[in-house]
């Protein structure tokens, strides 16, 4: 059993993502473990600063925007996405949200009490 000791510089997260073009796929993966570990096949729990996650959405925003080229110029419909749980509660007074995503569609939620996942 993990013990999280998060302290006031670091915020955790659980990110989730569902990509079909390997090339892109891998390329999120590499980055992702250069933050933190992979709990399951498309599942990492990081704990960063929070201008470490604008970087990493920035990243991973450019990556999907080059696979959205991929998938329209190869008339393939495009479902990817990738999803970010912040689950711990510092810098909560900065943070509007709770779950972010990449893409239009998502809508940002946020959580005012406690989350259970």
């Amino acid at each position: 059993m993990r013990v999280l000791r998060l302290n006031k510089e670091k915020m955790y997260l659980s990110i989730t993502y569902d990509i079909s073009w390997t090339k892109a796929r891998n390329q999120i993966v590499k980055i992702l473990e250069s933050y933190g570990f992979r709990v399951q096949k498309s599942v990492f729990e990081i704990e960063i600063t929070e201008s470490q996650y604008l970087r990493i959405k920035k990243q991973l925003e450019i990556i999907l925007n080059k696979a959205d080229n991929y998938y329209i110029s190869n008339n393939i419909e495009n479902f990817d996405s990738i999803k970010f749980y912040i689950l711990s509660k510092v810098w909560e007074w900065n943070l509007e949200w709770r779950i972010d995503g990449i893409w239009a569609w998502y809508e940002k939620i946020f959580f005012p009490d406690v989350m259970i996942i």
